[in-house]
């Protein structure tokens, strides 16, 4: 009978420095500033049309918070290795909601009000992109920079670029759905729940893939892929970045005008396609930085990970995290528990 099988000792690079406290709390003043006050401004807008349809705005909250939730479980596994944390989740979540809500809402209506005053009620929606990205793209910088474990791919960038882009389109389909119902149905008829369905409907089947979630993605690869990658020049890298960006504020563009037929649909396809490809690339970038590590873990350990086993799964993420903060106790016990399933 041969001995049981026994991890290998090993050890791992220490984590990236933590930034000191002292440069943080700037950041902290920015975000908690940028959220509560966008909250105040957004909650005080919306609060007499909430008023006026009460029973939608409550359906509306729950529906689109579920479909929130399915997307967050879906962007939560976008990444092979460590998932971004939950704390840095909620942090892009609540930004996009609030604080890149609430401040464009000002902006967005000072501009409506010019070009209604001018006689042009709607071409003022082509201006939106230039005031809602911005916001959203320092929302991306502040909770990276905030986060507890420094980014370290591309990818981290775009998962959290997803969950501001989330937490702003969750936002704003609820207030899109409010102001529907009263201008669509006469007053004493507003507060029914038939246009909230068509609402959820389009959202599903339309929105969710061409979308806030997607643009601000590709906005956020860039920011972390000016953030993390070291072979190449900063010229390079901010060039990479502004291209991105760009290529965000455009699609926002192309979703608001409406105006190019084919070309909308198209575009929009190729920007989620486009989406999809840096999920690959950032997953081989990410792979580079993991799997010369996981060269430490026998091969019997690694053919363990190919199996469908959700507790396999668990330990293999959890020494990918390990490894990735620099916490060799915890790397070890993984692969522990790893060898202990290939084993048995």
């Amino acid at each position: 009978m041969s001995a049981p099988a026994k991890p290998p000792l090993f050890t791992i690079p220490p984590a990236a420095p933590a930034d000191p406290e002292s440069s943080v709390w700037p950041l902290w003043v920015v975000y908690l500033a940028g959220v509560l006050s966008g909250a105040v401004i957004f909650l005080e807008a919306m609060r007499p049309s909430a008023a006026e349809v009460p029973t939608l705005t409550i359906a509306a909250v729950i529906g689109f918070g579920v479909f929130g939730a399915a997307c967050a479980w879906l962007l939560s596994r976008i990444s092979s290795f460590r998932t971004v944390a939950v704390g840095t989740r909620w942090l892009a979540l609540c930004w996009g909601a609030f604080a890149a809500i609430g401040y464009p809402l000002l902006a967005n209506r000072a501009i409506r009000d010019h070009f209604a005053a001018r006689g042009d009620g709607e071409s003022w929606v082509l201006l939106t992109p230039f005031t809602e990205e911005p916001a959203k793209l320092l929302g991306i910088v502040v909770v990276l920079l905030l986060a507890a474990t420094r980014p370290r791919s591309a990818l981290d960038g775009l998962v959290t670029g997803s969950f501001v882009g989330l937490g702003f389109e969750v936002v704003e389909n609820v207030a899109r759905s409010i102001n529907n119902a009263i201008t669509s149905y006469p007053p004493g008829q507003r507060d029914n729940l038939g246009s909230l369905a068509v609402d959820l409907l389009h959202e599903i089947v339309r929105g969710s893939w061409s979308g806030h979630i997607v643009i601000t993605g590709i906005a956020g690869f860039g920011v972390g892929y000016a953030m993390t990658v070291r072979d190449r020049s900063a010229a390079a890298r901010w060039g990479v970045a502004t291209f991105l960006v760009a290529l965000a504020v455009a699609g926002h563009l192309l979703w608001n005008s409406h105006r190019f037929g084919a070309l909308y649909v198209l575009g929009q396809l190729g920007l989620f396609i486009f989406f999809l490809w840096l999920i690959r690339v950032g997953r081989r970038a990410e792979a580079e930085i993991y799997l010369p590590y996981l060269g430490y873990v026998t091969p019997s350990v690694v053919d363990v990970e190919h199996r469908r086993s959700r507790s396999r799964r668990r330990a293999t993420s959890e020494l990918a995290l390990a490894i990735g903060t620099g916490d060799a106790q915890r790397a070890h016990r993984c692969v522990q528990r790893l060898v202990g399933d290939g084993a048995g």
